[in-house]
Protein backbone atom coordinates (compact mmCIF):
# COMPACT_ATOMS: atom_id res chain seq x y z
CA UNK A 1 0.00 0.00 0.00
CA UNK A 2 1.31 3.45 -0.93
CA UNK A 3 1.79 5.75 2.02
CA UNK A 4 -0.20 8.95 1.46
CA UNK A 5 1.68 10.87 4.10
CA UNK A 6 4.36 10.67 6.76
CA UNK A 7 4.32 12.19 10.23
CA UNK A 8 6.94 13.58 12.55
CA UNK A 9 5.54 14.11 16.04
CA UNK A 10 6.53 17.26 17.88
CA UNK A 11 5.21 19.03 20.95
CA UNK A 12 2.07 21.15 21.23
CA UNK A 13 3.00 24.29 23.14
CA UNK A 14 1.11 27.56 23.44
CA UNK A 15 3.77 30.27 23.04
CA UNK A 16 1.39 33.24 23.27
CA UNK A 17 -2.38 33.71 23.23
CA UNK A 18 -3.70 32.10 20.05
CA UNK A 19 -0.28 30.95 18.81
CA UNK A 20 0.70 27.29 18.98
CA UNK A 21 3.29 24.92 17.61
CA UNK A 22 1.98 22.12 15.42
CA UNK A 23 1.88 18.63 16.88
CA UNK A 24 2.85 16.98 13.61
CA UNK A 25 4.59 17.70 10.34
CA UNK A 26 3.17 15.97 7.28
CA UNK A 27 4.45 15.23 3.79
CA UNK A 28 1.69 15.74 1.21
CA UNK A 29 2.02 14.17 -2.26
CA UNK A 30 0.88 16.78 -4.78
CA UNK A 31 1.61 17.97 -8.32
CA UNK A 32 2.96 21.16 -9.89
CA UNK A 33 0.94 22.26 -12.92
CA UNK A 34 2.28 24.98 -15.19
CA UNK A 35 -1.22 26.17 -16.06
CA UNK A 36 -4.92 25.42 -15.65
CA UNK A 37 -4.86 23.37 -18.85
CA UNK A 38 -2.00 21.30 -17.48
CA UNK A 39 -3.92 20.70 -14.24
CA UNK A 40 -7.14 19.68 -16.00
CA UNK A 41 -5.30 17.40 -18.44
CA UNK A 42 -3.05 15.89 -15.76
CA UNK A 43 0.09 17.19 -17.47
CA UNK A 44 1.84 17.87 -14.20
CA UNK A 45 5.04 17.16 -12.30
CA UNK A 46 4.74 15.06 -9.12
CA UNK A 47 5.70 17.11 -6.08
CA UNK A 48 5.75 16.64 -2.33
CA UNK A 49 4.79 19.63 -0.21
CA UNK A 50 4.66 19.82 3.56
CA UNK A 51 2.08 20.66 6.18
CA UNK A 52 1.89 21.48 9.87
CA UNK A 53 -1.01 19.80 11.67
CA UNK A 54 -2.61 21.45 14.70
CA UNK A 55 -5.04 19.21 16.60
CA UNK A 56 -7.58 20.24 19.23
CA UNK A 57 -5.95 19.57 22.62
CA UNK A 58 -8.98 17.74 24.03
CA UNK A 59 -10.37 16.04 20.95
CA UNK A 60 -12.56 12.97 21.32
CA UNK A 61 -13.62 11.14 18.19
CA UNK A 62 -13.18 12.37 14.60
CA UNK A 63 -12.94 16.18 14.53
CA UNK A 64 -13.64 18.72 11.77
CA UNK A 65 -10.60 20.13 10.04
CA UNK A 66 -9.39 23.00 7.86
CA UNK A 67 -6.72 23.23 5.18
CA UNK A 68 -4.90 26.58 5.53
CA UNK A 69 -3.33 28.17 2.42
CA UNK A 70 -0.78 31.00 2.65
CA UNK A 71 -0.44 33.99 0.36
CA UNK A 72 2.44 35.39 -1.69
CA UNK A 73 4.55 35.96 1.41
CA UNK A 74 4.68 32.25 2.22
CA UNK A 75 5.04 31.02 5.78
CA UNK A 76 7.99 33.21 6.74
CA UNK A 77 7.73 36.38 8.79
CA UNK A 78 4.49 38.06 9.89
CA UNK A 79 2.27 36.33 7.31
CA UNK A 80 3.37 32.92 8.56
CA UNK A 81 2.91 33.99 12.17
CA UNK A 82 -0.59 35.17 11.32
CA UNK A 83 -1.63 31.87 9.75
CA UNK A 84 -0.21 29.90 12.68
CA UNK A 85 -2.10 32.19 15.04
CA UNK A 86 -5.29 31.35 13.16
CA UNK A 87 -4.38 27.65 13.33
CA UNK A 88 -4.05 27.91 17.10
CA UNK A 89 -7.46 29.58 17.28
CA UNK A 90 -9.05 26.87 15.15
CA UNK A 91 -7.57 24.14 17.35
CA UNK A 92 -8.91 25.96 20.40
CA UNK A 93 -12.38 25.90 18.82
CA UNK A 94 -12.18 22.12 18.32
CA UNK A 95 -11.13 22.17 14.66
CA UNK A 96 -7.90 20.59 13.39
CA UNK A 97 -5.83 22.86 11.13
CA UNK A 98 -3.38 21.73 8.44
CA UNK A 99 -1.10 24.62 7.39
CA UNK A 100 0.22 23.85 3.89
CA UNK A 101 3.61 25.14 2.72
CA UNK A 102 3.45 25.44 -1.07
CA UNK A 103 6.65 27.49 -1.38
CA UNK A 104 9.39 26.01 0.81
CA UNK A 105 9.43 22.51 -0.72
CA UNK A 106 9.56 24.09 -4.18
CA UNK A 107 12.47 26.37 -3.28
CA UNK A 108 10.42 29.58 -3.38
CA UNK A 109 10.61 32.31 -0.73
CA UNK A 110 7.86 34.65 -1.93
CA UNK A 111 5.95 35.47 -5.11
CA UNK A 112 4.76 38.98 -4.33
CA UNK A 113 7.25 40.52 -6.74
CA UNK A 114 6.95 37.78 -9.38
CA UNK A 115 3.88 35.53 -9.44
CA UNK A 116 5.28 33.75 -12.48
CA UNK A 117 7.56 31.68 -10.25
CA UNK A 118 4.68 29.30 -9.55
CA UNK A 119 1.31 28.90 -11.18
CA UNK A 120 -1.54 29.64 -8.80
CA UNK A 121 -3.07 26.32 -9.86
CA UNK A 122 -0.33 24.61 -7.85
CA UNK A 123 -2.01 26.07 -4.75
CA UNK A 124 -5.27 24.42 -5.80
CA UNK A 125 -3.51 21.10 -6.35
CA UNK A 126 -1.86 21.35 -2.92
CA UNK A 127 -5.17 22.22 -1.24
CA UNK A 128 -7.01 19.27 -2.75
CA UNK A 129 -4.09 16.94 -2.06
CA UNK A 130 -4.15 18.05 1.57
CA UNK A 131 -7.88 17.33 1.62
CA UNK A 132 -7.12 13.73 0.59
CA UNK A 133 -4.52 13.42 3.35
CA UNK A 134 -6.89 14.67 6.04
CA UNK A 135 -9.77 12.50 4.80
CA UNK A 136 -7.56 9.43 5.20
CA UNK A 137 -6.77 10.29 8.84
CA UNK A 138 -9.11 8.46 11.27
CA UNK A 139 -8.84 11.37 13.71
CA UNK A 140 -10.59 13.63 11.19
CA UNK A 141 -14.22 13.65 10.08
CA UNK A 142 -13.85 13.52 6.29
CA UNK A 143 -17.29 15.05 5.80
CA UNK A 144 -16.28 18.17 7.76
CA UNK A 145 -13.09 19.39 6.09
CA UNK A 146 -12.95 22.98 4.88
CA UNK A 147 -10.39 25.29 3.31
CA UNK A 148 -9.21 28.75 4.40
CA UNK A 149 -6.94 30.86 2.22
CA UNK A 150 -5.29 34.28 2.41
CA UNK A 151 -4.67 36.40 -0.72
CA UNK A 152 -3.08 34.03 -3.24
CA UNK A 153 -4.29 31.20 -1.00
CA UNK A 154 -7.70 32.86 -0.91
CA UNK A 155 -7.88 32.56 -4.69
CA UNK A 156 -7.25 28.83 -4.33
CA UNK A 157 -9.89 28.65 -1.61
CA UNK A 158 -12.50 30.02 -4.01
CA UNK A 159 -11.32 28.11 -7.09
CA UNK A 160 -11.52 24.77 -5.27
CA UNK A 161 -15.29 25.30 -5.17
CA UNK A 162 -15.28 24.59 -8.92
CA UNK A 163 -16.04 20.96 -9.73
CA UNK A 164 -13.73 20.90 -12.73
CA UNK A 165 -10.81 21.92 -10.54
CA UNK A 166 -11.77 19.49 -7.76
CA UNK A 167 -11.96 16.56 -10.15
CA UNK A 168 -8.46 17.25 -11.46
CA UNK A 169 -7.15 15.86 -8.15
CA UNK A 170 -10.08 14.09 -6.45
CA UNK A 171 -11.48 10.99 -8.18
CA UNK A 172 -14.44 10.32 -5.85
CA UNK A 173 -17.10 12.43 -4.11
CA UNK A 174 -14.72 13.90 -1.52
CA UNK A 175 -15.01 17.70 -1.45
CA UNK A 176 -14.44 20.67 0.81
CA UNK A 177 -17.38 21.15 3.17
CA UNK A 178 -16.82 24.93 3.24
CA UNK A 179 -14.58 27.68 1.86
CA UNK A 180 -13.26 30.76 3.71
CA UNK A 181 -11.71 33.39 1.43
CA UNK A 182 -9.57 36.16 2.90
CA UNK A 183 -9.09 38.81 0.18
CA UNK A 184 -8.76 36.27 -2.64
CA UNK A 185 -8.46 37.56 -6.21
CA UNK A 186 -11.07 37.02 -8.92
CA UNK A 187 -9.78 39.39 -11.60
CA UNK A 188 -9.53 36.15 -13.59
CA UNK A 189 -12.74 34.21 -12.94
CA UNK A 190 -13.70 30.71 -13.98
CA UNK A 191 -17.27 29.57 -14.47
CA UNK A 192 -18.53 26.00 -14.26
CA UNK A 193 -20.40 23.64 -11.97
CA UNK A 194 -19.71 24.28 -8.29
CA UNK A 195 -19.60 22.05 -5.19
CA UNK A 196 -22.47 24.08 -3.59
CA UNK A 197 -20.61 24.22 -0.27
CA UNK A 198 -20.97 27.28 1.99
CA UNK A 199 -18.54 30.14 1.33
CA UNK A 200 -17.42 33.05 3.52
CA UNK A 201 -15.61 36.03 1.97
CA UNK A 202 -13.75 38.69 4.01
CA UNK A 203 -12.31 41.65 2.12
CA UNK A 204 -11.12 45.22 2.67
CA UNK A 205 -12.98 47.81 0.63
CA UNK A 206 -9.81 49.90 0.16
CA UNK A 207 -7.75 46.89 -1.02
CA UNK A 208 -5.84 48.07 -4.10
CA UNK A 209 -3.75 44.90 -4.38
CA UNK A 210 -6.69 42.50 -4.76
CA UNK A 211 -9.62 44.75 -5.63
CA UNK A 212 -12.93 43.83 -4.09
CA UNK A 213 -15.25 44.20 -7.10
CA UNK A 214 -14.37 41.03 -9.04
CA UNK A 215 -14.29 38.95 -5.85
CA UNK A 216 -17.77 40.18 -4.94
CA UNK A 217 -18.91 39.37 -8.48
CA UNK A 218 -17.58 35.82 -8.16
CA UNK A 219 -19.30 35.46 -4.78
CA UNK A 220 -22.61 36.58 -6.28
CA UNK A 221 -22.18 34.14 -9.15
CA UNK A 222 -21.34 31.25 -6.78
CA UNK A 223 -24.48 32.08 -4.81
CA UNK A 224 -26.51 31.88 -8.02
CA UNK A 225 -25.07 28.38 -8.56
CA UNK A 226 -26.31 27.13 -5.18
CA UNK A 227 -23.42 27.88 -2.83
CA UNK A 228 -24.62 29.55 0.40
CA UNK A 229 -22.50 32.72 0.42
CA UNK A 230 -21.68 35.32 3.08
CA UNK A 231 -19.67 38.34 1.96
CA UNK A 232 -18.23 40.68 4.60
CA UNK A 233 -16.41 43.87 3.60
CA UNK A 234 -14.53 46.34 5.77
CA UNK A 235 -14.54 50.09 4.90
CA UNK A 236 -11.20 51.92 4.70
CA UNK A 237 -9.39 48.61 5.04
CA UNK A 238 -6.42 47.43 2.98
CA UNK A 239 -4.91 44.10 2.00
CA UNK A 240 -3.57 41.79 4.73
CA UNK A 241 -5.81 43.53 7.26
CA UNK A 242 -5.43 40.64 9.74
CA UNK A 243 -1.60 40.48 9.55
CA UNK A 244 0.04 42.26 12.46
CA UNK A 245 3.71 43.27 12.54
CA UNK A 246 4.49 43.62 8.85
CA UNK A 247 5.25 46.71 6.77
CA UNK A 248 2.36 49.17 6.59
CA UNK A 249 1.89 51.29 3.49
CA UNK A 250 2.60 51.28 -0.23
CA UNK A 251 5.02 48.71 -1.69
CA UNK A 252 6.00 49.54 -5.25
CA UNK A 253 7.42 46.10 -6.08
CA UNK A 254 4.18 44.15 -5.51
CA UNK A 255 2.97 42.58 -8.74
CA UNK A 256 -0.77 43.09 -9.02
CA UNK A 257 -3.53 42.33 -11.51
CA UNK A 258 -6.11 44.88 -10.37
CA UNK A 259 -6.59 46.16 -13.95
CA UNK A 260 -7.19 42.70 -15.41
CA UNK A 261 -10.71 41.56 -16.31
CA UNK A 262 -11.26 38.00 -17.52
CA UNK A 263 -14.06 35.47 -17.20
CA UNK A 264 -13.45 31.97 -18.59
CA UNK A 265 -15.81 29.05 -19.24
CA UNK A 266 -14.03 26.23 -17.43
CA UNK A 267 -15.61 23.55 -19.64
CA UNK A 268 -14.04 24.75 -22.89
CA UNK A 269 -11.56 27.51 -22.05
CA UNK A 270 -13.46 30.15 -24.02
CA UNK A 271 -13.47 33.73 -22.80
CA UNK A 272 -16.91 34.86 -21.65
CA UNK A 273 -15.54 38.35 -20.99
CA UNK A 274 -12.15 39.97 -21.47
CA UNK A 275 -11.12 43.56 -20.81
CA UNK A 276 -14.80 44.41 -20.14
CA UNK A 277 -15.93 43.08 -23.55
CA UNK A 278 -18.45 40.22 -23.51
CA UNK A 279 -17.76 37.17 -25.67
CA UNK A 280 -14.63 38.53 -27.36
CA UNK A 281 -13.19 36.83 -30.41
CA UNK A 282 -9.89 35.75 -28.93
CA UNK A 283 -7.52 32.78 -29.06
CA UNK A 284 -5.80 31.12 -26.07
CA UNK A 285 -2.62 32.94 -27.10
CA UNK A 286 -4.56 36.20 -27.10
CA UNK A 287 -5.80 35.51 -23.57
CA UNK A 288 -2.28 34.82 -22.36
CA UNK A 289 -1.00 38.00 -24.01
CA UNK A 290 -3.77 40.05 -22.39
CA UNK A 291 -3.01 38.68 -18.93
CA UNK A 292 0.61 39.71 -19.32
CA UNK A 293 -0.33 43.18 -20.54
CA UNK A 294 -2.74 44.03 -17.71
CA UNK A 295 -0.35 43.26 -14.85
CA UNK A 296 1.05 46.24 -12.96
CA UNK A 297 3.07 46.98 -9.83
CA UNK A 298 2.49 48.74 -6.54
CA UNK A 299 -0.13 48.27 -3.82
CA UNK A 300 -0.78 48.98 -0.15
CA UNK A 301 -0.81 46.73 2.91
CA UNK A 302 -2.36 47.67 6.23
CA UNK A 303 -3.25 45.99 9.53
CA UNK A 304 -6.69 46.78 10.97
CA UNK A 305 -7.17 45.45 14.50
CA UNK A 306 -10.93 46.05 14.53
CA UNK A 307 -11.41 44.27 11.20
CA UNK A 308 -9.32 41.34 12.39
CA UNK A 309 -11.34 41.00 15.59
CA UNK A 310 -14.56 41.09 13.59
CA UNK A 311 -13.18 38.50 11.17
CA UNK A 312 -12.32 36.17 14.07
CA UNK A 313 -15.90 36.45 15.34
CA UNK A 314 -17.42 35.86 11.91
CA UNK A 315 -15.17 32.94 11.01
CA UNK A 316 -15.93 31.33 14.38
CA UNK A 317 -19.66 31.77 13.82
CA UNK A 318 -19.38 30.38 10.29
CA UNK A 319 -17.55 27.28 11.55
CA UNK A 320 -20.00 26.77 14.42
CA UNK A 321 -22.91 26.89 12.01
CA UNK A 322 -21.48 24.65 9.31
CA UNK A 323 -19.39 22.24 11.42
CA UNK A 324 -21.99 22.00 14.20
CA UNK A 325 -19.38 22.87 16.84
Amino acid sequence: MTRLWTIVTIGFVLTAPGIAHAQQKLSIPSVTPASLTALLHHETTPTTVTGELYLPPKASGPVPALVLLHGSGGLEGPTGTNIRKWAGAFAGWGVAALVVDSFGPRGIKETGSDQGQLSGWADDADALSALKVLAADPRVDKNRIGVVGWSRGGTAALNTALEGVRKSIITDDLKFALHVVFYGSATSQYRGRTDQSPMLFLHGEADNYVIIGPTREFADWAKSQGNPVTFISYPKTFHDFDVQGQFQGFIKTLEMAAKCDLVIDLSNGHALRMNHVDHPTVTPDGIRAYLKSCVGHGASLGYNAAARADAVENVHGFLKQNFQL
